[in-house]
């Protein structure tokens, strides 16, 4: 039926508050750089990096977007630092997950979307290192997925809802958006996926309707997004 199945990671595959989980990513982090950057310090240039990341315009990948306005705001490098940032996402932020359910129907509907023959992309928003990406991935319970790519701040050039995101990620794996699905919860950031002619399903568990140009082609709850796979 579709040739790429693109599935949200936060409030989608995974069962869980993204605001919830920033606040406590963001004093955690915090926390664990507070022995080399005074705290407020620290997370005034974190978010000034996100928001490069989220208006990146291709110039670069969101790491180096990142990387530059965060190190521009420390008037540090970043390779003091990179190592306790590494040290964080493999200990300090897993712990962030504990308590999380994975939901059944997650795999089920990325199995289906796999038995259907097609791609089956992880398009999440990628402002977090691939280290967080994956160990989301194991609060999800999917992390053995062979997805054909994982979004992460590594390997894009732009944010959702920018085109651009979509597009690179068309690009890279030879498709086209009208042969593929777009599951996700967030009216702005995967609806957009719209404007490259993809279907689009929003999922309501998590939903956050932030305004969207684009109607979805189906909303509605995991049983009704797994018809349409199964269809």
């Amino acid at each position: 039926m579709f040739k790429g199945v693109f599935f949200d990671l936060d409030g989608t595959l995974l069962p869980l508050d993204l605001a919830e989980l920033m606040n406590s990513y963001f004093r955690a982090l915090a926390v664990k750089l507070s022995p080399y950057v005074e705290p407020r310090l620290f997370l005034s240039a974190l978010m000034a990096g996100v928001e490069q990341m989220l208006a990146n315009d291709g110039r670069g990948t969101n790491e180096e977007v990142f990387r530059a306005e965060f190190a521009w705001r420390l008037e540090r490098g970043m390779e003091e630092l990179q190592p306790i940032f590494d040290d964080f996402y493999l200990n300090e932020y897993r712990e962030l997950g504990r308590g999380i359910e994975p939901r059944p129907e997650a795999r089920q509907a990325v199995e289906l979307a796999f038995g259907a023959g097609a791609q089956v992309v992880l398009a999440t928003n990628p402002v977090f290192p691939r280290l967080a990406v994956k160990a989301r991935l194991e609060w999800a319970g999917l992390a053995d997925c062979p997805f054909a790519a994982i979004t992460s701040y590594e390997n894009s050039r732009y944010c959702k809802p920018n085109p651009g995101y979509y597009r690179d990620l068309l690009e890279s794996l030879g498709l086209h958006g009208p042969d593929c699905l777009m599951v996700g919860n967030d009216t702005r950031e995967d609806l957009a996926a719209a404007e490259l002619g993809f279907c689009t399903f929003l999922l309501e568990d998590f939903l956050l309707d932030r305004g969207s140009l684009h109607e979805p082609t189906w909303r509605g709850s995991w049983e009704e997004l797994l018809k349409v796979l199964g269809g």
